[in-house]
């Protein structure tokens, strides 16, 4: 009997959950299929049931992440900017996000890795960026915010992240992080 649309759903999710969690804290490379089916739960042939390769399976978890993000899932209308503002941005630079964070951003984890690739790969990375400056501006729709300013402060936030987990100093990562929330503050002009 095969499966159901459900179950095969829930394969994928498994297999992309656990590729966006690999891929993000060892990079393409150091991640092999069978590592990868083996974290999901699941066989090697299950894995080419739902695609074709490992660069398929990297591009599709980047958008997976993304889109299962606690920082895209912030309503755009829902309280004030400051709130917002603390709830994404905020949360986004800070140490737990960094440290312990279930779902790492694959924009900012996966920065230098996505910088060897080709093709798919940096084009769903693309798309993720696109798409986070997007969300940036309908959420700011009424102040006088450029899109070169939510371009800058995506991109801070992006490279402060990164380099903060790079970074063996713990007091010099805080630190950064805490510039960042607090020049993406002054840019955005939220109070």
């Amino acid at each position: 009997m095969p499966y159901s649309k459900e179950h095969k759903q829930q394969s994928r999710d498994k297999i992309l959950d656990s590729a966006g969690r690999l891929f993000s804290h060892q990079g393409f490379e150091a991640i092999s299929i069978d590592e990868l089916m083996k974290d999901a739960g699941l066989t090697r042939g299950a894995f080419y049931n739902h695609f074709a390769n490992k660069e398929e399976v990297y591009a599709e978890a980047i958008t997976y992440r993304a889109l299962h993000s606690p920082f895209t899932h912030e309503k755009l209308e829902a309280g004030s900017e400051a709130e917002w503002f603390e709830k994404t941005i905020g949360a986004y630079l800070s140490r737990e996000h960094i440290d312990d964070s279930p779902a790492p951003c694959p924009l900012a984890f996966l920065v230098t890795d996505i910088g060897k690739r080709e093709g798919i790969i940096r084009s769903t990375y693309t798309r993720v960026y696109k798409n986070l400056n997007k969300l940036f501006r309908r959420r700011l729709k009424e102040r006088p915010v450029s899109q070169e300013t939510i371009s800058a402060v995506t991109a801070m936030m992006i490279g402060g992240v990164a380099i903060a987990r790079a970074l063996d100093d713990k007091r010099a990562a805080d630190k950064l992080l805490l510039s960042c929330r607090e020049q993406a503050r002054a840019l955005l002009k939220i109070r």
